[in-house]
């Protein structure tokens, strides 16, 4: 099911708000497979950082969104962010640098 740039708006904001100030950074991206992108590039781990993507209606919803979040709160590019005309996925992440190596991780992804 994909989502509407509102919507994605509306549930990432949600997301920030409900757990400010838990973790120092946030990033934002948009990629054409998001369990790739997070996951497999290690720039996310599933159990210990906060994370969240949503599929959309489009690659220019999922650019919108991303240009949203940079423009208006200041988020991060992912290093993982792979825009392009198949990039339908947004998501969001905030992983925490102390964590084993974090910042060498997110860095290479």
């Amino acid at each position: 099911m994909a989502y509407s740039v509102q919507q994605i708006k509306f549930e990432f904001l949600s997301y920030i708000k409900e757990l400010e100030g838990a973790q120092p950074q946030w990033f934002v991206g948009v990629c054409g497979d998001a369990e790739q992108a997070l996951f497999a590039s290690q720039a996310v781990d599933r159990e210990q950082d906060i994370w969240l993507w949503k599929p959309t209606l489009s690659a220019r919803a999922a650019e919108s969104v991303f240009a949203f979040f940079q423009e208006r709160f200041g988020l991060a590019t992912a290093p993982c962010s792979q825009p392009g005309p198949d990039a339908l996925c947004v998501f969001l992440f905030c992983a925490d640098p102390m964590v084993g190596g974090r910042t060498e991780k997110i860095a290479a992804c």
